[in-house]
């Protein structure tokens, strides 16, 4: 091997190997290995080749600010960003089942390993394809029973655990967590029924299967050419849910209280099936006569005009009859006069009469009576209003509200009266 001052190396080609390695022998004998594609085209045994190496800093810098700029992206995925624990929430409880949702995890550039359910401390569960699903049903509970619920996601750059879920399941007479699908429900007054008494309940009602459902209502399996239905009866036998009849809820609203579901599958005659039909008709009657009543009645805008301007009508009577009362109660006074006179003259008389009977009575030792005594004068009589003649006008049928003739409040007008 020889050097000069250009930085090259003179070798003898020594061998060449068959695994594309060819051995270069230099001064004092000095071996190396050197790769036979890079050996210049036609060179075989004892050819001489020279070898020139060289530092290029150019190259140099530019791998070293590669490197750099690798280390800081690594930096920001790993070591600034970091996942974060799950966020939990509670979605339906009912008497034996919990729902639960939480948010999508963020486990930033981290490899997720699993995500796993604990209840009351205790694992119960790995969610399955934790990074698209984010809710999940808890069955097989204890009635009227609290739990704690947690979620721990297990990934690359650590373990996180979420905050703790409280909560307690329901009571039997409790059915506001009672979610139901209504499917094939043929007659029209059993589904509107159902659904007021699920509402009625305080439960809720679907026309599909949700992750909160808990019961398929149905009278019978899906027709042949129903598809949608049939996509619904086979989501609830996936998912384990009691198909039962709508004559369960009935029994349940009688019980004021959840009542066993085994006499009310679809193969069964329901035991208040009667109860549930007669309830139906009844209320079929009940409607049926209020539309009846509605027709039989009916009701406009001009059925309250007509009293309104027959009460107009009558206020307006009295104030007609104003001026042609007047004139007779201003002659009244005139015609008055001379019997007002002749009734003082004769009064003297009248009284002397009555103390002259009187007298003759007394004498004659029978004392007046208090029919007598109360008797009024002929003078009072003939002064006193005809109570009777009102009397008389007042026992008549009385006039419809609104419809008061003039001539009727002219009878009322007492002419002698001063």
């Amino acid at each position: 091997m020889h050097e000069d001052e250009s930085g090259k190396f003179t070798f003898t080609v020594g061998k060449l190997g068959d695994a594309g390695m060819a051995i270069l022998i230099g001064e004092r004998a000095s071996l190396i290995e050197f790769p036979s594609v890079l050996l210049p085209r036609g060179v075989s045994l004892g050819s001489v080749v020279e070898i020139r190496v060289m530092r290029n800093e150019d190259q140099e810098q530019k791998k070293r600010e590669e490197f750099l700029h690798l280390q800081d992206d690594i930096l920001q995925m790993y070591g600034v960003q970091s996942p974060s624990p799950p966020v939990l929430h509670l979605r339906n409880v009912t008497q034996t089942t919990l729902t639960i949702e939480w948010e999508p995890l963020q486990i930033a550039h981290a490899d997720l390993l699993s995500l796993d359910v604990l209840r009351n401390g205790e694992r119960i569960a790995k969610v399955p394809q934790p990074l698209s699903t984010t809710s999940t049903k808890l069955s097989g509970l204890s009635i009227n029973t609290e739990y704690a619920i947690q979620l721990v996601m297990y990934t690359s750059a650590g373990t996180y655990v979420s905050d703790e879920v409280c909560t307690k399941t329901r009571t039997l007479d409790d059915m506001s967590g009672v979610h139901v699908c209504l499917g094939s429900i043929h007659e029209p007054r059993l589904a509107d029924a159902t659904k007021a008494l699920v509402e009625a309940m305080g439960a809720h009602w679907s026309s599909k299967i949700e992750l909160e459902t808990t019961h398929l209502l149905c009278t019978t399996l899906p027709a042949a050419n129903d598809e949608g239905q049939h996509k619904i009866y086979e989501k609830a036998q996936l998912l384990s849910l009691p198909i039962v009849q709508p004559h369960w809820l009935f029994a349940c609203h009688d019980a004021k209280r959840m009542v066993p579901i085994s006499a009310y599958y679809l193969d069964m005659t329901a035991p208040n099936a009667a109860q549930v039909q007669d309830h139906l008709n009844a209320a079929h009657v009940a409607k049926a006569d209020d539309v009846h009543e509605a027709v039989a009645v009916p009701h406009s805008d001009n059925d309250d005009a007509a009293p309104q301007a027959a009460k107009a009508e009558a206020a307006a009577a009295p104030e007609a009859a104003a001026p042609e009362a007047a004139a007779p109660e201003a002659a009244a006074p005139e015609a008055a006069a001379p019997e007002a006179a002749a009734l003082e003259a004769a009064a003297p008389q009248a009284e002397l009469a009555a103390d002259t009977s009187a007298t003759g009575e007394a004498a004659a030792g029978h004392p007046a009576t208090d029919e007598a005594a109360d008797e009024p004068s002929h003078a009072d009589a003939a002064a006193a209003p005809p109570a009777e003649a009102h009397e008389a006008q007042d026992t008549q049928d009385p006039a419809p509200e609104g419809e008061t003739s003039l001539e009727a409040d002219m009878e009322n007008i007492d002419l002698n009266d001063p």
